[in-house]
């Protein structure tokens, strides 16, 4: 396997987003579309597998249709929001309704003009899967996570306006409907990442050749489980750890004392006056801050393997993905730190930074005559003669 290395530097990408921020102040907004297409190309440029690298041909005027289109939605909603708020209503609702079309446009436009090696990538996957996974699949996550518990809402004081014995039906069928509704909520959302995935990934192409993946939900359900227990555990343990501290300070008895009377403005108003009370607000604050990144870092680390694991090209290139949960979480952290450090100065090394890390700890099998397979690839694709089509490019979140 050989690992994806990133050329960029901090300072080079600093020199082009500070110029993209101040072109994008003074032309009041209408200088986006060529920022964005400036940092694609620096990003995609610097990209490399072997002495061959990514390039982004999209051009600015192209991404400026879509981006007028998306300026001239948002005044409309903004101003019949205003002065028709139904209308601003049914607005919001057709953008809804599509939402996965134009992600499925947005999909089809930065694959065409995505290359590597001289050979385009396309995607070929079908409008009605962009629906099922973008619109309705979320759509039944949702109801899967509030319908039992607004079931059970609904059903129980019937049980319990029926008598004692009912009422303990009522409360084991409250159980029973709250259990349910987390079971399914963890399975549709291991349902909803394996759709996602794979519509991605088996609708993409590189020249004449196919992507293919096949993903189960049982890892996506697993590795969820592992995160939401990872952050409950990590947050009991902190919150010991706080607690215990207040203790050995004294805090306690004041929190105690203020907990039994609360009904004196005076006494919470001198509590949150306490120092120390501020400290270990702060204290708690950053330790869910710390633990969601943790378990968020540990989440997209092992999704990311697994789908690196089971995902093909041509049925014989295989990925992997080397990118570890600690490393991931250190790069995290220590990026928030420069960017409020620096008040917000240090974006383009933290964006060059984030990118190396993903990059670098992406491998592809070039042991198979990875050289003779890319030269057929860019014979085939230079019969293809595909031509860049119209630009709508929305930034979709894959996990991978």
């Amino acid at each position: 396997m050989q690992a994806f290395n990133f050329e960029g530097q901090g300072f080079e990408y600093f020199k082009i987003w500070i110029v993209n921020i101040l072109l994008t102040i003074v032309t009041i907004g209408l200088y986006y579309p060529w920022a964005k297409v400036r940092t694609n190309r620096y990003f995609y440029a610097n990209s490399m597998l072997e002495n061959k690298n990514f390039e982004y041909h999209a051009t600015g005027k192209q991404l400026f249709i879509g981006y007028l289109i998306a300026m001239v939605l948002l005044i409309a909603y903004t101003l019949l929001s205003e002065f028709f708020p139904l209308v601003g209503l049914a607005l919001i609702l057709v953008l809804f309704a599509a939402l996965p079309w134009i992600i499925w446009r947005s999909l089809k436009f930065n694959m065409r003009v995505t290359s590597f090696s001289n050979v385009h990538f396309a995607f070929d996957g079908k409008l009605g899967g962009a629906y099922f996974v973008y619109l309705i699949l979320p759509i039944l996550v949702f109801l899967s996570i509030y319908a039992l518990p607004i079931a059970a809402a609904v059903i129980v004081p019937m049980f319990s306006e029926s008598g004692s014995g009912m009422g303990v039906i009522g409360g084991v069928l409250v159980f029973a409907l709250v259990t349910g509704s987390i079971v399914l909520a963890f399975y549709m959302f291991g349902f909803l990442k394996k759709k996602t995935n794979e519509y991605f990934i088996n609708g993409t192409r590189y020249g004449q050749g196919q992507f293919s993946a096949k993903l189960a939900v049982g890892p996506f359900v697993i590795i969820s489980l592992k995160a939401v227990g990872l952050f409950l555990l990590m947050m009991i343990a902190y919150v010991v750890v706080i607690a215990l501290l207040s203790f050995g300070s004294g805090l306690s008895s004041e929190l105690l004392g203020a907990a039994s009377n609360l009904e004196n403005p005076e006494a919470i108003s001198a509590l949150f006056a306490n120092k120390m009370v501020l400290v270990m607000i702060i204290l708690l604050y950053l330790g869910f801050i710390l633990v969601g990144v943790a378990a968020f870092a540990y989440s997209t680390a092992r999704q990311r393997a697994y789908i690196y694991d089971n995902t093909k090209l041509d049925n014989k290139i295989d990925f992997a993905s080397t990118l570890g949960a600690g490393r991931l979480m250190r790069i995290m952290v220590s990026n928030l730190l420069l960017i409020i450090i620096t008040l917000g100065l240090a974006t383009p090394w933290v964006k060059v930074r984030i990118a190396r890390l993903y990059i670098e700890n992406t491998q592809v099998d070039t042991s198979i005559g990875f050289d003779e397979y890319l030269t057929q690839r860019q014979q085939e694709q230079s019969s293809l003669g595909e031509q860049i089509g119209d630009a709508f490019d929305v930034d979709v979140g894959i996990g991978i």
